[in-house]
């Protein structure tokens, strides 16, 4: 039975809204550097995935204007390995609430404790900036004997488990798209983990994987450069920025599913430092340099401010939560 998948959902909203209460504070609770001269000295930006990946290529983008806007260089830190826990999992658990050491993240931080992947949740995280929203795409070595959606599933309704799709990590987004795949083709795959997306399309480009499901962007460097073909993108309509790649929807799989990132501290931030984090960032999203850099690889440009992030998280986990019902564990966002 076909069913449409939707990004935006109201699931797990008690939870999500008291981490969000957790995450507010009154002037003066938090630990932050509220001190008039924040910032004092540059701001450490934890990524959790490898370099090369999506979400390396726009925080380092996002980073450059840093100095004209917040005063202050921001370096960029990859930390990747287990699905994010290592990175993320610094931030939630030992950073202190200065302001000095953020993160970027994505919708995993608010669902995935409840599945043993990781010791940590939202409540964990003061939500800054949202910067972006990007649709799945699944893509393909461009010699792959798939040119369509539907020659893809042909092949995986033959051969059970026989093709493989990569993505960042079992129960991330990238893998909840790869069952929301399965589920509407009514296909099984192997879902293989990576450490971003970097990783996946070397395996891609190696013959080591059939497929990876990422952002489009993280993908739009091989395509450009005639090394990969998207196969179909899991989105309502088609992109500005690349007119001839096909929805899913389009080719007759009703899939729409991707993600979002943005700009987080650990709990108990000062709301005068984040607030003047925000203000910097808000302006740094606009940059030429970082708008640029986003629309040549594809990446959907979704400013929202601190209580715009905060309300748009508490609307997310629904699809998420009931796709995790269809994976297994084994399956396995950048």
């Amino acid at each position: 039975m076909t069913r449409t998948v939707r990004t935006a959902a109201v699931g797990l909203l008690a939870a999500l809204t008291l981490s969000l209460s957790a995450c507010a504070q009154t002037p003066g609770s938090g630990g932050g550097a509220a001190d008039g001269d924040y910032p004092g000295q540059p701001v450490s930006m934890v990524v959790a995935w490898s370099a090369g990946g999506g979400t390396d290529i726009m925080t380092r983008a996002f980073a450059q204007s840093a100095p004209d806007h917040l005063g202050q260089q921001i370096n960029v830190v990859n930390k990747p390995g287990s699905s994010g826990a290592i990175g993320w999992g610094e931030i939630a658990r030992s950073t202190e609430p200065d302001g000095y050491t953020l993160t970027i993240v994505s919708p995993e931080i608010s669902f995935l404790r409840e599945q043993g992947l990781y010791d940590f949740g939202l409540e964990d995280f003061t939500l800054i900036t949202m910067i972006n929203q990007d649709p799945a795409a699944l893509a393909v070595r461009a010699d792959a004997p798939w040119n369509t959606v539907e020659e893809f599933v042909v092949a995986a309704q033959a051969e059970p488990g026989g093709l493989s799709i990569g993505n960042s990590g079992p129960g991330l987004a990238w893998d909840l798209a790869t069952a929301a795949i399965e589920r509407e083709a009514g296909i099984e795959v192997t879902r293989v983990p990576y450490d971003g997306a970097a990783a996946a399309a070397q395996a891609v480009l190696g013959g080591d994987l059939d497929a990876m499901s990422f952002s489009i962007g993280e993908v739009a460097a091989q395509v450009a450069a005639g090394e990969m073909k998207v196969l179909g993108l899991a989105a309502p309509e088609r992109l500005d920025t690349l007119p001839d790649v096909p929805t899913f929807t389009e080719q007759g799989y009703d899939v729409e599913i991707g993600t979002f990132r943005g700009l987080a501290g650990p709990a108990g931030m000062d709301p005068a430092t984040v607030a003047t984090l925000n203000d910097a960032f808000v302006a740094m999203a606009d940059e030429p340099g970082f708008t640029e850099v986003m629309n040549s690889n594809s990446f959907g440009i979704d400013v929202r401010p601190t209580e715009e992030f905060q309300s748009f998280f508490t609307e997310s986990s629904e699809l998420y939560v009931d796709l995790l019902d269809d994976t297994d564990g084994s399956g396995g966002t950048s």
